[in-house]
């Protein structure tokens, strides 16, 4: 298949979306014709693709247009044959102008019936990077609540952020976790879960999940670098109100949980 494609590499999409309900060959398929198409119009995603084979950010930043960030948004439904179909489609943010190209891959929750996005840098999925097996990614979930909040929660993790996120829900539902991210999460599905339900309950409920790649194909030491200068800017509890990690992030937080061991 990664001969057929033009842009993108199914190996990298794969890597990004494992643990997804995503069909990463479909989505691969409908992202590279939407993509083709859209570069037959300007050359763009030819300049991006020219930039990553030449070394990407190590010779500067991507390119970008000026009249509006561009993503390629790869959205999954459910007909009522219960046939799964994926579509995609270019959008240009011109709020966003200068910000590097990415894709979103949009899909509703069927259990809670939120909706909920994965943001990924458009330059980590094109053919010409190194693999990105073996590599670490900084993540962002961006919880949304129904009083109008985003609750931010970094982290850093070689096998997959889904897979993470996976662990993290499990220890939500099954109440093990008392890391306030777990916790909140527990809470927010909770009341939205009743929601549904038609019970009352007045806590905060889930309304959206949003989760951003930051920065992926990174060596541990740079991953936990950017994890700390996220977690101190934007997501650190202690100084952020709407902020999740309970420590700091990267090496600062490794030290910090060393301590906390050292006194239990």
């Amino acid at each position: 298949m990664n001969e057929r494609l033009r842009f993108v590499d199914p190996t990298a999409l794969m890597h990004l979306s494992r643990g997804l309900t995503f069909n990463p060959l479909r989505s691969a398929e409908v992202l590279d014709d939407v993509l083709a198409a859209f570069d037959e119009k300007n050359g763009y995603v030819s300049d991006v693709q020219a930039w990553v084979r030449g070394g990407g950010l190590q010779n500067g930043p991507c390119p970008t247009l000026p009249s509006g960030r561009i993503v390629a948004d790869v959205t999954e439904t459910m007909n009522a044959e219960r046939k799964v179909l994926h579509a995609a489609a270019i959008l240009k943010l011109e709020r966003e102008a200068g910000i590097a190209p990415g894709v979103f891959l949009s899909m509703v929750s069927p259990t809670l019936d939120v909706g909920m996005r994965v943001e990924l840098p458009m330059r980590a999925l094109l053919k010409g990077n190194l693999p990105l097996e073996g590599t670490y990614t900084v993540y962002l979930h961006v919880l949304m609540t129904s009083d109008g909040r985003d609750l931010v929660y970094y982290g850093i993790t070689k096998r997959g952020w889904s897979l993470r996120f996976q662990e993290h829900t499990r220890s939500a539902i099954s109440r093990e976790s008392h890391r306030l991210f777990a916790r909140t999460l527990r809470d927010l599905t909770a009341a939205r879960a009743r929601e549904l339900h038609g019970v009352l309950d007045e806590r905060p409920k889930l309304r959206g999940l949003i989760t951003t790649i930051c920065a992926t194909g990174l060596c541990h030491g740079e991953a936990l670098d950017v994890e700390e200068a996220m977690v101190e800017k934007y997501s650190l509890a202690s100084k952020h109100a709407n902020g999740l990690n309970m420590i700091p992030g990267g090496a600062a937080g490794l030290r910090a949980a060393q301590r906390f061991k050292g006194t239990h």
